[in-house]
This record gives C-alpha cells, structure tokens and sequence, in this order.
C-alpha cells in the first residue's frame, strides 16, 4: 500500500496501537514527552496521519497509554518480590528496590507516570487501574507483614502511603542527581540501608 509515496506498512487488525506504544516509547526516551506527536509517530511506524487516531483521541490519550504501560511495568517488577520466601520485611525491601531500579531504569517513563502531564482528575480507566495494582503491591505486603505480627498493627492503606512516599521519594532524589550533592552520594548499600530505616518504623518492637 502507498500513501502519498511513503511505502505504509499492513498491519494487522489489534497490532497498529502497540507498534504506536512502542515507538512512543523510544520517542519518550530520546526526546521527552512534550515533543511526542501523533503525526511523527505514524511517520516513523509507516501509516498514514490518521491512522494513530484511530487508537488514540489525542496526545494525551497517548500519554496516558504509555503510563499505563509503565505501571503494568512497574506492577511486575514489584510484585515479583511477594514470592519471596522468608520475612514480609524481606519481600517489601525487595519491593522497594525492584521499584527504585525501574525508575532508574526508565526515567523518562517514570517521570511521565508522576509527572504534571498526567492528572489525576483524567479519566482514563486503564491508567487509574494500572495504578492502583501497582500500589496494592505494597499493601498486600504490608498485609502480610500485620497478619504475621511482623508489623504494627496500623491501618494498611496509611502504612502503605508512607512506605510508598518514601520509596518514590528515594527514587525522584536519585533520579534529579539530588544525592550527588550529599557527601557520599548513595550508592547499593546504601538504599539497603536506607529501605532498613522505612522498615525499622514498620516493624513491632
């Protein structure tokens, strides 16, 4: 098929959006989110201007897909920590790192997830459930650490924010370069060490 002289690639019905995704990806990470554009895209990817806005009403429908993408992303890497045997201490450090090395990992797209393009008030159900089974991981954890008298026994979903906030605020810290001002800088043992602090507060005395 030629459109306009450029060669468009068939895609298959159900491939076009996540060949979009992808390449917004790398888009995301060479360029950042405000020069992502639908146009560009289905340049790159080898349709025609409107095809993109068959999966996508607009940019920030895009935007929303890839966070998406991102906390599904993230929701894996973090909840492989629950089948780790021993302590709930031991899996929600383990948690907390696999959820500081993904955002060290994909800066751009973390930055996206918590970053002011997205608002929260945007309704968009798939984002909002990614989200929250992203964010469940830390409580079932947290759960599971009261179940067994691990933990305090406070409310999980408060536990969780904290424990959350002080994870993102680790990996936002490390991310902005924040810690190279700080003597020492932080380097592996160190975010152990500094997981062990949040998990000290958690843990019945």
């Amino acid at each position: 098929q030629n459109i306009m002289g450029v060669q468009v690639q068939p895609y298959h019905h159900g491939n076009l959006k996540q060949a979009l995704l992808d390449k917004a990806l790398d888009h995301l990470r060479l360029h950042g989110p405000d020069k992502i554009s639908l146009r560009a895209l289905a340049r790159d990817v080898g349709v025609s201007q409107t095809a993109p806005y068959r999966h996508f009403e607009d940019k920030t429908a895009l935007l929303a897909a890839l966070a998406t993408e991102g906390f599904r992303r993230l929701y894996n890497v973090s909840h492989s920590a629950m089948g780790v045997e021993g302590s709930a201490a031991d899996a929600l450090q383990m948690s907390g790192k696999a959820y500081i090395h993904f955002a060290l990992d994909n800066p751009e797209l973390y930055r996206l997830m918590f970053g002011p393009m997205l608002s929260p008030d945007d309704d968009f159900a798939e984002l909002e459930e990614a989200g929250g089974n992203a964010f469940n991981v830390i409580v079932s954890l947290v759960q599971r650490g009261i179940e067994t008298g691990e933990f305090v026994d406070k409310d999980p979903l408060l536990v969780a924010n904290s424990t959350w906030a002080m994870v993102h605020g680790i990996s936002s810290l490390m991310l902005d370069r924040r810690f190279d001002c700080v003597e020492g800088g932080i380097s592996e043992s160190v975010l152990d060490e500094s997981l062990n602090l949040i998990l000290l507060g958690l843990q019945v005395r």
